[in-house]
């Protein structure tokens, strides 16, 4: 790991046993990151679900008790239910916990501590995996879901230097490459590499079922392109609403600069120019 620091002694809590809080959970006790492991969860039969499947040592229904019993904090929750846990998380800044999160928008948890006045705090290290699938819920979670993945963490200008090696140890002992990204590029650099490919996706999904495509060939997402390209659009509709409005500006300044990509390779189709159309292609060709 690049960082010295090694908190497996300490308690770490999980507040939010979907998808991508249970898989962390899992990836935690697979690689014996941690000693003691504890979750949270507005369910508690998914706490308990947690509990006896052994994802988790212990769980607690009051958040607040849940913090105070606990070293490092990880906000696995979506997007509209973060501000409520910081309300209550915030009696902690500036302590001797750490926070961090996985949020795929930061400018929900970046307002509330500019309108709450904590642009001073320590100890909060915005983090995000890019990690996930289609499906979502944690009988659907799994211990290698993080293996590898690019990690983004965002520590914010009053960050202390313990603090961001506890946040790098917790991701890099999951097998995860840390990225450090600045705060106020993340949602940008988001927009276009995840958001916006699953705006397209569900689009294209829309589309389909618009035209009964598949009321008439039941096995054209079985296989092929358009499961490739669709898969994503299974993905949670709620979860991914708010990730929209959340970062609506960047959205669609992004979508924008692809709707003219289209209508140029609209234009190009149209006018029958083959040497425009593979020069077109050609450039659209990923850069590696």
């Amino acid at each position: 790991m690049s960082n010295k620091v090694n908190n497996k002694n300490k308690k770490i809590l999980v507040v939010g046993l979907g998808l991508i809080g249970s898989s962390l959970c899992r990836s935690l006790r697979k690689n014996n990151s941690y000693d003691n492991i504890n979750g949270h969860d507005i369910s508690k039969e998914v706490m308990e679900y947690a509990l006896d499947n052994n994802y988790i040592d212990n769980f607690e229904l009051d958040l607040g008790n849940a913090i105070e019993d606990s070293d490092i904090i990880v906000f696995c929750v979506p997007v509209d239910q973060i501000k409520n846990l910081l309300k209550i998380a915030k009696s902690f800044f500036n302590g001797n916990k750490v926070f961090t999160e996985t949020l795929s928008t930061k400018k929900t948890v970046l307002d509330f501590i500019k309108d709450n006045k904590f642009q001073d705090v320590n100890n909060f290290i915005l983090s995000h995996p890019m990690a996930g699938t289609e499906n979502f819920g944690i009988k659907n979670s799994l211990d290698n879901l993080y293996d590898e993945a690019i990690t983004f963490i965002s520590p914010l200008d009053s960050s202390k230097l313990d603090n961001i090696n506890s946040v790098k140890y917790l991701w890099e002992s999951i097998n995860c490459n840390v990225v450090e990204i600045d705060t106020l590029k993340h949602d940008k650099i988001l927009a276009a590499i995840s958001h916006v490919p699953h705006a397209i996706s569900f689009s294209l999904s829309k589309m389909i079922n618009d035209l009964n495509t598949n009321e008439k060939f039941p096995w054209i997402y079985s296989k092929g392109s358009l499961s490739d390209m669709t898969r994503i659009s299974n993905s949670d509709p709620e979860s991914w609403a708010n990730i929209f409005s959340d970062n609506e500006g960047n959205i669609i300044e992004c979508i924008n600069k692809y709707l003219e990509e289209l209508k140029e390779l609209k234009s190009i189709i149209s006018l029958k120019n083959h040497d425009d159309m593979v020069s077109f292609l050609k450039k659209s060709k990923p850069k590696k």
